[in-house]
């Protein structure tokens, strides 16, 4: 899968954080998805399971906080469903994920972070920035 990231800085500044913090807008290369990922972030090389689905991310990682964007392509359509939420507690950290299912793709966004981060701006700006411009395969 290719991808596009465009290359235009902003600078965010909330309570919760402490210094300004740069985000790229990042797309794929077909103008599927858009979102905004903080700097720096990579893009792990794609994953291939046996039955040919292939996984794609997006991943910001620091000590307190993950987040992370994912592009599943599946071999076969999946049945298209609402963008549901989860929130779940381990005991330490907090797991925030969204999924958007079309066709053959799912994207899944994920945040994870300890209590103390629930409500941080770069965490908000995260998981709302993502845009989905898809049609089933």
């Amino acid at each position: 899968m290719r991808s596009v990231v465009f290359a235009f800085h902003e600078l965010v500044a909330g309570a919760d954080i402490a210094q300004a913090q740069a985000w790229l807008s990042v797309a794929d290369a077909n103008g599927r998805f858009r979102l905004e990922m903080p700097v720096p972030f990579d893009a792990p090389p794609s994953q291939v399971a046996p039955d040919g689905t292939v996984t794609c991310a997006y991943v910001h990682e620091t000590p307190e906080l993950v987040l992370r964007f994912e592009v599943i392509d599946h071999v076969a359509p999946m049945q298209d469903m609402p963008m549901p939420v989860s929130r779940l507690w381990d005991g330490e950290r907090m797991v925030q994920m969204r999924y958007h299912v079309v066709g053959r793709r799912t994207y899944r966004v994920v945040a994870i972070f300890p209590p103390e981060l629930e409500g941080d701006a770069a965490i908000l700006r995260f998981m709302r920035s993502v845009r989905y411009i898809d049609a089933a395969d």
